[in-house]
């Protein structure tokens, strides 16, 4: 039998009993059944059996039958009874525990609301504490409990003030480090993406060198080994030297081809004039013909020293990075839970920006 206060109400009830305290009264029974409502909206969320299991022990409480109440309240929480099943449950003979967390705390708190109507003070401080220490923000709502469990849930809160700050305190640290981790795994992310674009941006080119083309002279090889300051050195120097060789071959070969024979008498009775001077077209001869040695010596052994160095130093391929054109990323989408209480229900949706 449901105990009462000595002003005739019953501690743990929503509202003054009528007939053995079975009776609500119209606005605490609009409230409850608002509540129960915004539940059975969000049952999308919960699930469906753990609200059968909290509705069927409800029941009863709002009815004034405490007992029973409890033994429902507390075989939905013990921890050693297995998850209730998704569906129907048998109600008497299939006792099973609730897993959603709100609901789990909705079931505590009327279980500590019906311990207290029963008078049975320290297993509704059991509950009370597990609510608090699991939610140290909570507070129980007037409209819902009776005084004597609000003020029940006080004195649970002042006794154990201290356990709840650490835990508060565990709990913020908790957050703390998982916000950390949260921003270095999106750091991480971010440095990833950041090498994806740089790979993707840029394309590795192989050119595969030729030794033939290594074997050509005027720093051909050195210009293909990537060696350009030996490569302009034997460009220039053979080119010199080649220049060089093929001029003084030109002028070696228009002094030969010199008419040295004497001129004819201009006069009758006058010795013949000699057309050119000999001795100095010699001279010029060998000057050419040394300068002509002298180059092409030069260049052959500056052809010779290209070449050999080409061979030696040779790279059979060359690898070179250019740019690529990277497409942009995505635009971002965010997105929000939105609900809406309208004529007619709750409705729920979600909110995207894109």
């Amino acid at each position: 039998m449901a105990a009462r206060t000595p002003g005739g109400k019953s501690p743990g009830a929503r509202s003054p009993s009528v007939d053995g305290g079975r009776a609500l009264r119209a606005p605490r029974r609009l409230v409850a059944a608002a509540a129960s409502a915004v539940v059975l909206s969000l049952a999308g969320v919960a699930r469906a059996d753990d609200l059968q299991q909290l509705e069927l022990a409800k029941t009863r409480f709002d009815t004034g039958r405490y007992e029973e109440a409890v033994r429902r309240f507390a075989a939905m929480l013990d921890p050693a009874n297995p998850p209730c099943e998704r569906g129907a449950t048998d109600a008497e003979g299939k006792p099973c525990r609730i897993t959603d967390p709100h609901i789990v705390e909705r079931a505590r708190g009327l279980a500590a609301a019906a311990l207290v109507a029963l008078r049975r003070g320290d297993e509704a401080d059991a509950y009370i504490e597990q609510i608090l220490l699991d939610n140290p923000a909570y507070s129980p709502n007037p409209a819902l409990f009776q005084p004597e469990v609000i003020d029940r849930f006080t004195a649970v809160r002042a006794r154990i003030r201290a356990r709840i700050e650490e835990v508060t305190r565990q709990r913020a640290e908790a957050q703390r480090a998982e916000r950390l981790r949260a921003e270095r795994s999106r750091d991480d992310e971010r440095r990833w993406i950041a090498e994806l674009a740089r790979l993707a941006g840029t394309e590795r080119v192989v050119v595969q060198r030729s030794r033939w083309i290594a074997m050509l002279p005027f720093g051909v090889g050195q210009f293909q080994n990537g060696d350009d300051g030996l490569g302009w050195f034997f460009l220039v120097s053979q080119a010199v030297a080649g220049g060089t060789s093929i001029v003084s071959a030109l002028a070696l070969a228009s002094y030969q081809n010199v008419d040295v024979t004497p001129a004819p008498p201009s006069q009758a009775g006058m010795p013949a004039a000699q057309r050119v001077d000999v001795e100095r077209l010699n001279s010029r001869i060998d000057t050419a013909a040394a300068v002509n040695h002298v180059s092409f010596g030069a260049f052959a052994t500056l052809v010779a020293a290209g070449i050999a160095h080409a061979q030696i130093t040779f790279v059979p391929e060359r690898v070179s990075v250019r740019k690529r054109p990277v497409p942009p990323p995505p635009p971002s989408f965010k997105a929000a839970p939105a609900i809406s209480l309208l004529p007619g229900g709750l409705y729920a949706g979600v909110l995207g920006r894109f």
